[in-house]
């Protein structure tokens, strides 16, 4: 089904109330329906009594641009002088409906594909409910990648053990997190209320033990490059100067704002958990963030 429909859903704050939305335009064009979308939608808003700011809200600001779109007649562009399209964000709910309303196998899929997306929407935030902590775990690949990522880790502590002079291991591993976003571990586990035996890793998502096990493992091959440059172990002051330098590249800096998206938006919606320090990180929380933890 996701090969064939592709709708972006996101959720959002309407009225005090975390709700599912979709843009009308877009069902339309997978709908396939032919005659006029203003036409159409106003014709189906009309006969079946949707509600706006309900059902629906209006706005003229591009799709995910949130709820300031400017609820007039007609807005024109001030910088084109063009007159904007005016859209419409529908429920999901006003959305299957309108789906089943098509009466077309395009609209039975539709529909249907809302219906899944809901239903796992409901299945992460029941396990969200039961135990926040675990929701990382949701990914069918998780354990896998966390044994993978447990290979990096050593690479890691191996290049530290081999080729530095310092073996400050957790200071290390603070910088990293820091870099990546913005808290050391003892910071994340207190945010996490993490107790004494619970490993840190196994409480980051998916993606972020990725981000982390290819940092280090590719830190680890700079610092032996150095070390067998050099013939000797580099000092604690010479390991910063390569950790800076490796983590300043245009590479790793798109990681890192990844990596920070997905630490404030992941926890702020499904563990209830803010991050003080990536507040400026924080996204919209949608369908495809769902996909990537059930994936």
């Amino acid at each position: 089904m996701n090969e064939l429909i592709n709708i972006k859903v996101i959720q959002k704050d309407f009225n005090g109330e975390k709700k599912r939305f979709v843009n009308a335009r877009e069902l339309y064009k997978w709908l396939g329906v032919g005659r006029d979308f203003s036409n159409w939608i106003k014709d189906r808003i009309g006969k079946y009594g949707f509600v706006e700011d309900l059902d629906f809200f209006v706005a003229f600001a591009k799709f995910g641009d949130g709820f300031s779109g400017l609820n007039k007649v007609k807005a024109i562009d001030p910088k084109s002088g063009k007159i904007l399209a005016r859209e419409y964000i529908i429920s999901i709910d006003m959305a299957k409906e309108l789906a089943m309303l098509e009466n077309n196998e395009k609209g039975k899929m539709v529909r249907k594909y809302f219906i899944r997306v809901e239903n796992d929407f409901k299945k992460v935030m029941r396990i969200a409910t039961m135990d926040p902590k675990f929701i990382n775990q949701l990914t069918s690949q998780f354990f896998e990648t966390r044994e993978e990522t447990k290979e990096y880790r050593r690479d890691f502590t191996d290049c530290i053990k081999d080729f530095v002079a310092v073996k400050n291991y957790g200071t290390y591993t603070d910088m990293l997190y820091d870099f990546l976003f913005l808290e050391n571990a003892k910071e994340y586990r207190k945010l996490l209320d993490l107790a004494k035996k619970d490993f840190t890793r196994n409480y980051m998502y998916e993606e972020i033990l990725l981000t982390i096990g290819a940092f280090e493992t590719g830190l680890a091959g700079e610092i032996e490059e150095e070390f067998k440059k050099l013939g000797r172990m580099l000092t604690q002051e010479e390991f910063l100067r390569k950790f800076n330098n490796f983590s300043s590249t245009k590479n790793w800096l798109v990681y890192q704002r990844r990596a920070r998206n997905i630490m404030a938006t992941y926890d702020e919606e499904l563990r209830r958990i803010k991050h003080p320090k990536l507040i400026d990180y924080r996204k919209e929380f949608s369908q495809e963030d769902i996909q990537k933890l059930l994936k």
